[in-house]
């Protein structure tokens, strides 16, 4: 028979996976020769045999993945033979990344579960257990190509039994990087506040479970960095916990022992259920059960609970014969500062925090905080892109001509670098709050630079002038003698669903985007937040159309006190009367209320659009809160209040609200007041505001758009709240539109990198030159 061979270059999440043993599986079960390697493009692959064993392995490959492993592309060509005499597993090539790409964290795999559960295997409730199917990856790997020397785990020489099983074709340990066993892999142990080891291995598990049981605050060092615990079910720790950490009300994430207790938890549907077993495990946020077995303080005033499995074989025995089902399992970190990576800066930093800490020697090397992602009736959609995300990459519209990185803005920042055909979103950095922040955000660009080895020239920035991460480009365009691009925050905003859905506008064609979130600086010097938006192919873009703005009573005041832009919408619409008659007032003195009633028609105060405003000042106009602790409080507890109502209905008379170009919220405002005052519940005020918002933003959408456009990206922060999600976009799809909504992107600044890279990209490849243009 005539003998023939086949180059193959696989590109994706191919390395760090058990890719390679499966190619080699693959091709000696159908009669192959040949070799398979790590590169920087990929995974090569030569095989030689006859024509339909050869045919037969390229119809079978896709089909016979790992299960981390993803396959974007692969390109085949013809070879001479060589007659090789079996099929040899090579080691990995060196040089310039190209296409290679690290796998993120995964969560531990049930085949590693079952090794720990069974008596006699010597992984036996070893808390390092992890193969090719599971384990760190990108917090652990140093360079390129993926190999242990290029890892954290290169001080951990194998024993023979581990270096057998990483030797071994056959074994789903094969060049599972991070493989060991209690003879050959990191030391785990207890220690005190001042560092001093009170117990090691199991023990220390056993006195850590104690002493969590008891009410202690405990730091562990998981695969991304540090996390605070604390019993969930007990008011007392929740509450030191709250105070030491300086997190007043932002709900904590909880840790349960497995899908029953997350069961007893929250309302999971099968989908939301799948991603909590899913590798990438993250934090869930489902509506919480009435009769939830934990404390009323882990999530304050909102309707959700975040939950999360284990995800490290070190939080299984946290849980094994443990008093308690679920645990607080927070950032370890101070609020506002990026979490702890290292044993001695845990110590340092969280001292002031928790009462033990439970630490090994396997270094942390890179940060990365829970991903986090919210239920919904259309299907789970992230909040936050960190551990098991990261660095998955997203898609761009254009082959890019050079790298991009661009650089997000102020709040839920992260970075991005776009090579060729893909963006490379970072892990989650955080608010760019104070200097530990911004250095982190530093730390973070200049990892992922590295980790794509590349240096770009080009740089995008949000257009605010006064933005930590603008700073740092306008830094790094001196330093490379760049060229900065300066994008208007929801354009990008935008750019990032339609990217995300693969709907970016051609040349010549054109997308509708309603952006909707708290603050975005505006070409006209004011604050944006609820926009119209046309962008198109050229990067073109108008604004169609906004809310109308509020006055912000206090500056920067009026952001985190909600209760002001709510008094400042009534004094515009001449209804500040009504304010000593709502709940508002029970929560603000009367001569506060009256003074910022006052000073909104006197005056040139800051003057801001953002539906985020509106929403929150819905919340304080019902008593909710007066003050955000976090970003979004009040909303949230709206959304939340919302949802208690049996139906929405809409207002008629908010037809007034809508003029020819403009949502005017603060009428809307005026209108839940009266609605209220006439005795209307509040649950129905929040759900009627929600549902008669929903209808005027779509209203005004085929108002501004008409026929010209079919596709509307739905974006911005406001976006997490479910009721619009699934309001907005049922209104649009009722009208003819093809509404699409952020999923595998946040819909909130945490996706903004992504959008502005893909801004950077575009414009490089067709020569644009309108990214500051629009009206």
């Amino acid at each position: 028979m005539v003998r023939q061979r086949r180059e193959i270059l696989c590109r994706g999440v191919v390395q760090g996976v058990g890719f390679r043993p499966a190619v080699h599986r693959l091709a000696t079960s159908l009669g192959l020769t040949g070799w398979v390697r790590n590169g920087p493009d990929g995974v090569a692959i030569q095989v030689e045999g006859e024509q339909a064993a050869l045919d037969r392995f390229l119809v079978l490959l896709p089909r016979s993945l790992p299960p981390l492993a993803r396959l974007d592309e692969f390109l085949s060509k013809s070879l001479e033979p060589e007659g090789d005499a079996g099929f040899s597993i090579f080691a990995s090539e060196e040089g310039a990344r190209l296409r290679a790409l690290v796998p993120p964290d995964s969560a531990l795999c049930s085949d590693c579960r079952n090794d720990m559960e069974r008596e006699g295997d010597r992984r036996y409730r070893y808390p390092f257990t992890t193969c090719t199917n599971c384990g760190p990856r990108f917090s652990l790997v140093r360079a390129l190509p993926y190999d242990r020397e290029r890892t954290a785990m290169a001080c951990f020489p194998l024993c023979e039994d581990c270096r057998r099983e990483y030797g071994d074709p056959a074994d789903r340990r094969f060049h599972a990087e991070p493989v060991c066993c209690p003879s050959c892999g990191p030391r785990l142990w207890l220690s005190d506040g001042e560092g001093r080891e009170l117990a090691e291995g199991a023990d220390a598990i056993g006195v850590a479970q104690a002493a969590l049981a008891g009410g202690k605050i405990v730091a562990i060092k998981a695969l991304g960095g540090f996390q605070l615990a604390c019993r969930a079910d007990l008011a007392e720790p929740v509450a030191e916990l709250r105070r030491r950490k300086r997190r007043p009300a932002k709900p904590f994430a909880l840790m349960v022992r497995d899908l029953d207790a997350a069961h007893r938890l929250v309302a999971l549907d099968e989908r939301s259920a799948s991603l909590l077993r899913s590798p990438q495990a993250p934090v869930v946020l489902a509506p919480a059960k009435a009769d939830a077995p934990v404390d009323a303080g882990i999530a304050p005033g909102v309707g959700d609970l975040g939950v999360m499995l284990p995800t490290a074989p070190l939080h299984v025995e946290l849980f094994r014969g443990a008093a308690f089902d679920s645990l607080v399992m927070t950032s370890g970190n101070l609020s506002d500062e990026p979490i702890a990576r290292g044993n001695r800066e845990a110590l340092a930093r969280l001292g002031g925090i928790a009462d033990l800490f439970l630490l090994h020697d396997r270094d942390v090397v890179r940060r990365v905080d829970d991903s986090v992602a919210r239920s919904s009736a259309e299907g789970s959609f992230l909040l936050r892109r960190a551990r098991g995300c990261t660095p998955e990459a997203l898609p761009l519209p254009v082959e890019a001509p050079e790298p991009v990185l661009a650089l997000g803005a102020y709040l839920q920042t992260t970075a991005c670098v776009a090579v060729g055909r893909e963006a490379f979103p970072s892990q989650h950095v955080g608010d760019l709050e104070g200097d530990p922040a911004r250095a982190f955000l530093r730390e973070v660009t200049a990892g992922l630079e590295d980790f794509l080895q590349v240096r770009p020239r080009r740089l995008v920035v949000d257009a605010h002038p006064d933005y930590a991460s603008t700073w740092l480009g306008e830094e790094l365009e001196r330093a490379r003698d760049g060229q900065l691009l300066r994008v208007q925050h929801h354009v990008a905003h935008a750019a990032a669903v339609l990217a995300e859905h693969g709907l970016f506008p051609e040349i010549g064609s054109e997308a509708g985007a309603v952006v909707l979130d708290g603050t975005g600086w505006g070409p006209d010097g004011t604050a944006w937040g609820g926009e119209w938006l046309t962008l198109r192919g050229d990067l073109s873009w108008e604004r169609e159309a906004r809310i109308v703005p509020i006055p912000l009573v206090g500056g920067e005041s009026a952001v985190s006190e909600p209760w002001r832009v709510l008094a400042a919408a009534l004094a515009s619409r001449g209804e500040a009367g009504l304010l000593p008659s709502l709940p508002a007032a029970k929560l603000v003195s009367p001569e506060k209320l009256e003074s910022v009633s006052r000073l909104a028609l006197q005056g040139t105060w800051p003057l801001a659009s953002g539906a985020g405003r509106v929403f929150e000042a819905a919340g304080a106009l019902l008593g909710l809160a007066a003050v955000n602790s976090y970003e979004g409080e009040a909303a949230a507890r709206l959304e939340a209040l919302a949802a208690l109502a049996p139906e929405a209905t809409l207002w008629p008379e908010a037809k007034e609200c809508l003029g020819a170009r403009e949502l005017d919220g603060a009428l809307l405002l005026v209108l839940a007041a009266r609605r209220f005052l006439r005795g209307e519940a509040t649950e129905a005020v929040a759900a009627g505001f929600h549902a008669t918002f929903c209808e005027l933003a779509a209203a005004l959408a085929r108002r501004v758009f008409g026929g010209r456009v079919r596709t509307v990206a739905l974006g911005g922060g406001c976006f997490v709240n479910r009721l619009l999600r699934a309001g907005l976009s049922a209104r649009l799809r009722s009208m003819g539109y093809n509404p699409v909504l952020p999923a595998r992107v946040p819909p909130g600044d945490g996706g903004l990198s992504y959008g502005q890279a893909v801004l950077g990209a575009v414009a490089a490849a067709r020569g644009a030159a309108h990214l500051l243009g629009g009206s």
